[in-house]
Order: C-alpha cells, then sequence, then structure tokens
C-alpha cells in the first residue's frame, strides 16, 4: 500500500473569516489601520482586545490589598475590582476582617456609593480542628493535657504550691506558710504578734481604737510629731508665737524695701534710702525729737512706723506740716512712751503732698481707754463689767454647759470612750492646706504657701479695744470674754463655755460621775488632747474657713519674703507683650508662668486661582492649629507643605481643589502622606484634610 503526503494548504488560499465564511484573521497593516479597516476581516491589535474584553462577561480585576482603618478613596472604583483585606475596619456601614474581599459590583462614577460594594466573609471558614479534616470527632488523645486540668481530683494530683487566691474559700492558717499581714487578718489580733511597724493605710480603714493597744500620736497612727523640722505639726511656743521655721512661702505679707533704723540719745532723722517704695521701721529710745524727711524727696505710698520706748515729739524737714488722723495739718506730733505710730507719703492733685498719719496705736491693752488691768495676774482673761474690760479670774459660776467624764479625765483607755475623736483628741483632721487642716512643715522645714493675712504684730491703729480690726464687740455683758472666731477670722465677746477652760477642776467642782483617778495615762497631742486647737500658747494651729493662718503672732518666722507690689515682680511670673485676655500659663522649660493668649487662634482660609507650583507658609504664632487653602487652579501644580518637624503636633492643613486640574500635594524632604511621597487631588471639589505628628502627615 501506497501513501502520498499532500501539502498544507497555502495562507493565501485560506479565505478571510466573515461572519458566514470560517477563515482567518487578518491583522491590519500600518497603511490598513491608517486608511480604516473591515473589523470582520482585518483588525488592528487594539480592536482584537476591545472584542475580546467585551465578551468576557463577570470577570474580576485584582487591585490589591485594603486597609479599612484607613480606607483609600473608591470613587473612582470600576466593576470587576477586587481587594483583599490587610488590615481590619468598619467602612461604607459594614464590619471588615483580615482575609475579606471586597468587590465592586458597578462602577462607581466618582461618588462613592455603599450598594455598589459586595462583602465576601472570609473569616468563618475552619480548615482543621486538632490537626485533622473532615468529620471529626474528638478524644482525650486530641487534646494534650486533658488529664491535668480534668474537673475532678485533689490537690495532692498537683505538683506546686496553690497561691492564696486559689484556695481562699475555704481552709485554715495552718495550710499556709509565712505570716499573714494585718489587713489579712485585721478583725482579731494585736500589735504583739505583728513584726515591724504598721502604716496608717495598713489599718485605718475598720476597727476601733479600743481594739488597738498602746497610744496613737497626731493622725491617729501617725510618725509625726510636734517640731519644726521637715513633716513635724507646727505648735506654738509660750507666748503663743509661731516657732522659729522658714515662713518663705507665706503670702499675702507687706512688700520687699523694708529698714530697720534705731535711735538711741542724739536727735534721729528718719532715712529714706531711695525714691522707691519703703517700708521704714523706726524704734525710738531716747528723748531728742524725731524728724521726718522732706515729703518732696520720698516716693509715694513709703510707709514709716515709729515706736517710741520714750515719748518723743515727731516732726517733718524743713518746717513742712503732716495731716494728723482728723486731716488737720500740724507742725508735729507727740509720739507717747509705748505708742507706735504709722506715716505715708502721698499725693493728690487737690491737696498737695504731705505725710499722711495712719495709725496712733497703743502699746498695750491697758492704754486703751475700756481697758483696765492694772491687778492682771497669770491666767486672767479679760471680762466686761458693763462699762470697761477688766482682768480677773474665771469662775465656774460663770462657765456655761456641762462637762462630761471624757473631757475632765486624765486616766482611763480609748476603749472607755464612745464616738470619734477630733482634732486636739485623737485627730480625725488630716494634714494639708484647706479648710480646717492641720499645718504641716514642707520637706525643707517650712510652713506651706497658705495666706497670712491675719498674721498679728503688724502696724495697726485702734484707741479701743472694739476699734481694734480683728475684734468684734457687739453685744459684751458682765462677766464676758474675748473669744477668736476662726469662721469670722475676729476676737468676739462671749460666755466662756465648759469645754472652752483649760486646767485640771475637782471632782466636787465640776463632775457628775467619775474622777480624773479613774483614769490611766496622760493625753498626748492628737491623742487625748491636754492641747487643743486655738491661738494661745502651745495650741496646735488650724486653719480657718478660708484656709488662712488664724490671728497669731508671727514675729518668730524666718525667712519671709513678703508679697510684692505687681504680679510680674514674683520670681517665677515673666509678663512681656501682655494683651488683653492673656492668661497665665506654665512653662515647664524656664520654670517661670509667662502669659499667653487663652484659647487657639481661628483658622486662616486662603483663596486663590495659582498658574504654578505653590509652597505653604508656616503659621504666624504657634496658637494657629489650622490653615484651610481652596485652590481653582488654571493648570497641573504641585503643593509644598511646610516642614512637619517645624510644627506642633495636631497642626491641620485643608486643602480643595476647585477643578480637574491636579493638584500633587508634596510634603518636606523625605516626610509622608500616609507613608506615601506624595497624593494628588484630579477631581473637582475634593478636597485633603492633613494632620501631623511633627514628623509626618497623615490623612484624617
Amino acid at each position: 500500500m501506497s501513501v502520498s503526503f499532500l501539502p498544507p494548504p497555502s495562507a493565501a488560499s485560506i479565505p478571510d473569516a466573515t461572519e458566514l465564511v470560517s477563515g482567518k484573521i487578518r491583522i491590519a497593516t500600518s497603511a490598513e489601520a491608517t486608511a480604516g479597516t473591515n473589523d470582520l476581516t482585518a483588525m488592528t491589535p487594539a480592536k482584537t482586545k476591545s472584542v475580546v474584553d467585551a465578551a468576557v462577561v463577570g470577570g474580576v480585576t485584582y487591585q490589591g490589598t485594603f486597609d479599612a482603618s484607613s480606607p483609600a478613596d473608591l470613587s473612582n472604583a470600576t466593576k470587576g475590582d477586587l481587594y483583599i483585606i490587610s488590615v481590619a475596619g468598619t467602612y461604607q456601614g459594614q464590619t471588615w476582617a483580615v482575609g475579606d474581599h471586597l468587590l465592586i459590583n458597578a462602577d462607581m462614577g466618582g461618588t462613592l456609593d455603599p450598594a455598589k460594594i459586595d462583602k465576601v466573609d472570609n473569616t468563618d471558614s475552619v480548615t482543621s480542628v486538632a490537626g485533622r479534616t473532615g468529620a471529626v470527632t474528638l478524644s482525650t488523645a486530641d487534646i494534650s493535657g486533658l488529664a491535668t486540668v480534668a474537673s475532678t481530683g485533689a490537690y495532692s494530683d498537683l505538683t506546686g504550691a496553690p497561691t492564696l487566691a486559689t484556695v481562699a474559700t475555704t481552709g485554715a492558717y495552718s495550710d499556709l506558710s509565712g505570716t499573714p499581714s494585718l489587713a489579712t487578718v485585721a478583725t482579731t489580733g494585736a500589735y504583739s504578734d505583728l513584726t515591724g511597724t504598721p502604716t496608717l493605710a495598713t489599718v485605718a480603714t475598720t476597727g476601733a481604737y479600743s481594739d488597738l493597744t498602746g497610744t496613737p500620736t497626731l493622725g491617729t497612727a501617725a510618725a509625726e510629731d510636734v517640731g519644726t523640722s521637715a513633716g513635724n505639726v507646727v505648735q506654738l511656743d509660750g507666748t503663743a508665737k509661731l516657732p522659729a521655721v522658714d515662713g518663705s512661702q507665706l503670702t499675702n505679707l507687706p512688700t520687699s524695701g523694708f529698714t530697720y533704723q534705731e535711735q538711741s540719745t542724739n536727735a534721729f532723722n528718719v532715712s529714706v534710702t531711695d525714691s522707691t517704695n519703703n517700708i521704714v521701721m523706726c524704734s525710738i529710745l531716747g528723748t531728742n525729737t524725731t524728724v521726718l524727711p522732706a515729703s518732696s524727696g520720698v516716693a509715694d505710698g513709703t510707709v514709716v512706723t515709729l515706736r517710741a520706748a520714750i515719748g518723743t515729739t515727731l516732726s517733718v524737714s524743713g518746717g513742712e506740716n503732716l495731716r494728723n488722723l482728723t486731716g488737720t495739718l500740724v507742725s508735729s506730733v507727740v509720739i507717747e512712751s509705748g505708742q507706735n505710730m504709722s506715716f505715708v507719703r502721698g499725693s493728690t492733685s487737690s491737696f498737695g503732698t504731705y505725710w499722711n498719719q495712719l495709725t496712733a496705736e497703743e502699746g498695750t491693752l491697758n492704754s486703751l481707754y475700756d481697758v483696765k488691768t492694772a491687778g492682771a495676774v497669770a491666767t486672767n482673761v479679760l471680762k466686761y463689767d458693763g462699762t470697761d474690760w477688766v482682768d480677773g479670774a474665771v469662775a465656774y459660776s460663770e462657765v456655761t454647759g456641762t462637762p462630761t467624764l471624757a473631757t475632765v479625765a486624765t486616766t482611763g483607755a480609748y476603749s472607755d470612750l464612745t464616738g470619734t475623736p477630733t482634732l486636739g483628741t485623737a485627730a480625725a483632721e488630716d494634714v494639708g492646706t484647706s479648710a480646717g487642716n492641720v499645718v504641716q512643715l514642707d520637706g525643707s522645714a517650712r510652713l506651706p504657701a497658705v495666706d497670712g493675712s491675719q498674721l498679728t504684730n503688724l502696724p495697726s491703729g485702734a484707741s479701743t479695744l472694739g476699734a481694734l480690726t480683728d475684734v468684734d464687740v457687739t453685744g459684751a455683758v458682765n462677766t464676758n470674754v474675748l473669744k477668736y472666731n476662726s469662721t469670722s477670722g475676729n476676737w468676739e465677746d462671749g460666755a466662756v463655755a465648759y469645754s472652752e477652760v483649760t486646767g485640771t477642776p475637782t471632782l466636787a467642782t465640776v463632775a457628775t460621775t467619775g474622777a480624773y483617778s479613774d483614769l490611766t495615762g496622760t493625753p498626748t497631742l492628737g491623742t487625748a488632747a491636754a492641747l487643743d486647737v486655738g491661738t494661745s500658747a502651745n495650741n496646735v494651729v488650724q486653719l480657718n474657713g478660708s484656709a488662712q493662718l488664724p490671728a497669731v503672732d508671727g514675729s518668730l518666722l524666718t525667712g519671709v519674703s513678703g508679697s510684692v507690689a505687681a504680679l510680674d515682680d514674683i520670681g517665677d511670673v515673666t509678663i512681656t507683650s501682655i494683651n488683653n485676655g492673656d492668661a497665665l500659663v506654665y512653662n515647664s522649660t524656664s520654670g517661670d508662668w509667662e502669659n499667653a493668649p487663652i484659647g487657639q487662634s481661628p483658622p486662616s482660609v486662603s483663596v486663590s486661582s495659582p498658574s504654578a507650583d505653590v509652597t505653604l507658609s508656616a503659621p504666624l504664632s504657634s496658637s494657629v492649629i489650622q490653615e484651610i487653602y481652596i485652590y481653582s487652579p488654571t493648570t497641573a501644580i504641585a503643593v509644598n507643605l511646610v516642614a512637619a518637624s517645624t510644627l506642633n503636633s495636631g497642626f491641620i492643613y485643608q486643602i480643595k481643589n476647585r477643578t480637574s486640574n491636579a493638584m500633587t500635594i508634596t510634603p518636606n524632604g523625605s516626610e509622608t502622606i500616609d507613608g506615601a511621597a506624595s497624593y494628588v487631588i484630579n477631581i473637582s471639589e475634593n478636597s485633603v484634610t492633613l494632620v501631623t505628628d511633627g514628623s509626618n502627615w497623615f490623612i484624617v
């Protein structure tokens, strides 16, 4: 048998394919493409692709990953775009997990439409169970350690020692090692069972004094003591004065510029050292005259206070007059022995310039015309007799109220008493600088910063006891005494209550039951209070209702810097270029309080139609936190940002494009926008909000 091989038909013999004839499809030549071709028989490559693409129905195009927490703009996405979620978040009303698919089901056309977004949830699939696939039935062999965590068994089956939290519902202390703390066994036990010293926080929340042995100090169980070292409680000395402690933080005291001058034998000319405000205090010890300098060479507000140990006549240099307390111009005044007088230099356009008398202070109580203390002895008080205040002892018949055993007892235990003791007994009061607090010296043994405006022993004038600025006598009757009112800050007339009397009364004198001999021990400060709150010798200083020190003699205070004439004079306050509405703001770098505007300045808005690249300028003030730019570019431009490193973290740019000309927003140097080197806005009326962390920019 013979086999014949025929040659294949030549390409020229195969006809062009048509809708009705099978054949070949030729790619058009460049000449045919230029002249126009028959799409059925000679198509260009581009035409061929478009025909193939049109024939593919329901195809998808992978567009990469999608961060749902910081989503990219999908307003121009087209049908078939597919994204895989790389970072979880909420987007267009749906919650997206890592691995979910986001599919665009129709062209967006420039406007986001949630209905055109399909979600393919890929978070619920289980690939295997215990390493097996298919229909799985678990056994104990499939789970490692199942026998270790069985629902039954005993502690003997386990290794290691259980913690208290493990066995807390049952068991005994004998099952545990170590010694429990007081907080663990607080309902029973004594200090002798414990080692170390418990802190206030350890025993404070529950229990009564009767549960404890020993005598707690101030603060109930505190280690603080009376003294002038750091953390001590301040106690007035035997003359009712504050002890010598650094009072440099006291406020509301006289300004700086204080000088002290003393004269003994010769005529004394008071010296004002310069033309600025001064406070000059003079002690006149000799019998000769005293002369103030002419007021023409002294600054307004200068105060001179003179105290005469021996009577002296005061005049003004050059024969100048001075104005006395009645407003009369006189050539001189007499300062009597033991008397204080103060004068201030003042000028007015209508009355001229003079030394003006401020006070005529009496040196002693007895020098006041309505006070008689000729026979005063130790422990006497001032009592009103209907006409004058006279010295005398307080009789029990003049004392109001009935004392209780706890009021007068010198012995006994805390368990014998009911209720909660107050400051001066067992100290419910706390250390601090608010109203009613106990004043505690700071770590540098100084008084804290409290208002010292009620300190006494500063110049003031009065001719009667009731005219003194801190004395309020309204309805005095026989046997009344002056008592301090911490609410008003004044000494007021009134009867003496039994609870206000110090000393030890006898059983026959005061008590309905019991005697001091029935009690054991001697109470100390802050426990059962032989000492009380007040301003007498050895009293505890308690701040009044306005958080101020009460009126006590502060003459022993050391290091008092005093108040100042202006806010800017304070050492840690710096005021420059002040504007209306500024507030003081603390600067931790300089350590000062500095003036600054309240709040932030409103954002600036810039509107323009640039035809070339623009570079944004840095804000003029650190108070500006936002700037807005609205551009209508006539051509494609670049918008160059200010370096983020020169701006405060949180600074915001808002940039809008009102045309379709592309605006490329470019950060400074190597800085980025959401990690990219630039961001483009090429759709009319689109905008972007950029915020910086001081290093880069982020879209919000």
